[in-house]
């Protein structure tokens, strides 16, 4: 590399780290992830001391209350609901209430409506229901336990022959790649998090790479640079500089993330989803590093190239439109993947350049994968980046001295056929 890639590539990085909405944005994320961290270890702290913290101990609220309304004459009784749900406030309400009730729950000053009509029907009661609560299932095969061990009781059989036929089996998944640390249950909560943490990262400075190179383009003194110093030199420079940029705010968060974790360590161990995520194996963190470079560099350039397509800033996001879409879509397809990421279908696209840098990544953490095939990815998304990073340069030569309409693909072609 020259002495010209260089100068941009340190410009470009310094004029990140002197960026006051960078290095905001960086502390704001640092003491945020902190603080959440130290959550569980304050709480604790407040509890041995005997401060009261808001919303602690404030008891049961009347809007939370759910009340049940028992018409079947059976004097049900409502301790085994109280036992099965002990988190729910439960209250006896009489029929002739149900108005009322109703009235109550239109106002959001209670929560819910139980009716038992019969041992086999009963009426949930809300003001708007939720596809999402789980809660109206859960009291109906509760409900069904307890009438069914009713009915057994009016044959005549004992309560212990009663419990008998009511113990619900249990079943107990294992998992035979338990011993690798590959489960499920280990690998989702990390895995997941670090893709986000990918499709964020690229998705933002592939933005700014794009941003920064049509904002030039105002510039008149763009033209005399474009003309002196070699366009391969001046995008490399810029997209590596973005890139270690970029790099530098995802190791601030990791060595957050580690150092506040080991602080807090005695309390967030008991949490298995926080402790999952923190007990990843260490290759995962470098292969976190690695293909946030592969996949960064793979639409950094294709951001810079179209981005000098735009004559002004405001036309940024007609511009890179293809390459959001593109990129999208390996992040849903690689999320996709996470539940049946020994798929065929998915193997195949970890060596496909644009889509391999998460997919790979999601098949390393979730799957054994064999060497040979983890470098055969590298490798094809290498060549793939130094080919689109060749490409682009030529386009970001001739884009950024081109003003007006952005071209159409076809006549894109014809111009770099005829450049030199």
């Amino acid at each position: 590399m020259s002495s010209q890639f260089w100068k941009v590539m340190r410009f470009e990085f310094m004029t990140y780290m002197r960026n006051k909405v960078y290095v905001g944005m960086t502390l704001a994320f640092v003491i945020i992830l902190a603080v959440t961290l130290s959550i569980p270890g304050i709480i604790e702290f407040a509890k041995s001391t005997g401060i009261t913290l808001p919303g602690q101990n404030e008891g049961p609220k009347p809007e939370d209350a759910i009340h049940v309304v028992d018409r079947t004459g059976l004097a049900v009784d409502l301790a085994f609901l109280k036992q099965a749900l002990p988190n729910e406030q439960w209250l006896a309400a009489d029929a002739d209430r149900l108005t009322e009730l109703k009235a109550s729950i239109a106002d959001q000053k209670a929560r819910a409506v139980l009716v038992i009509e019969t041992p086999d029907t009963y009426t949930w009661i809300v003001h708007r229901a939720s596809m999402t609560d789980s809660l109206p299932i859960q009291v109906q095969a509760i409900l069904g336990q307890y009438f069914t061990s009713v009915k057994l009781d009016r044959y005549g059989l004992d309560q212990a022959a009663i419990g008998d036929i009511m113990k619900q089996p249990v079943l107990t998944t294992q998992e035979t790649v338990e011993s690798s640390g590959k489960t499920m249950e280990q690998t989702y909560a990390y895995t997941y998090l670090l893709l986000f943490l990918l499709y964020m990262t690229v998705m933002m400075y592939g933005q700014l790479v794009a941003t920064s190179i049509a904002s030039e383009k105002s510039n008149r003194a763009m033209e005399m640079l474009i003309t002196s110093a070699r366009p391969l030199n001046l995008m490399f420079g810029k997209v590596i500089g973005s890139g270690l940029a970029g790099l530098a705010q995802i190791a601030a968060l990791l060595v957050t993330a580690g150092v506040f974790y080991q602080i807090n360590a005695a309390h967030l161990t008991a949490i298995p989803f926080v402790r999952n995520i923190f007990e990843m194996p260490i290759a995962i963190i470098a292969y976190t590093l690695i293909f946030y470079l592969t996949g960064y560099f793979a639409y950094a350039f294709l951001y810079g190239a179209l981005g000098s397509l735009a004559s002004r800033t405001e036309d940024i996001n007609t511009s890179i439109m293809p390459i959001m879409l593109l990129f999208m879509a390996a992040f849903f397809v690689s999320f996709t993947g996470m539940f049946t990421p020994e798929a065929g279908w998915f193997t195949i696209c970890s060596f496909v350049p644009f889509l391999a840098a998460m997919v790979m990544f999601v098949r390393i953490c979730m799957t054994d994968v064999p060497g040979w095939q983890i470098l055969i990815s590298i490798v094809i998304q290498l060549a793939a980046i130094w080919a689109t990073g060749w490409i682009s340069a030529k386009i970001y030569r001739l884009g950024v001295l081109m003003y007006g309409k952005p071209p159409k693909l076809k006549e894109l072609t014809r111009m770099l056929r005829n450049a030199r």
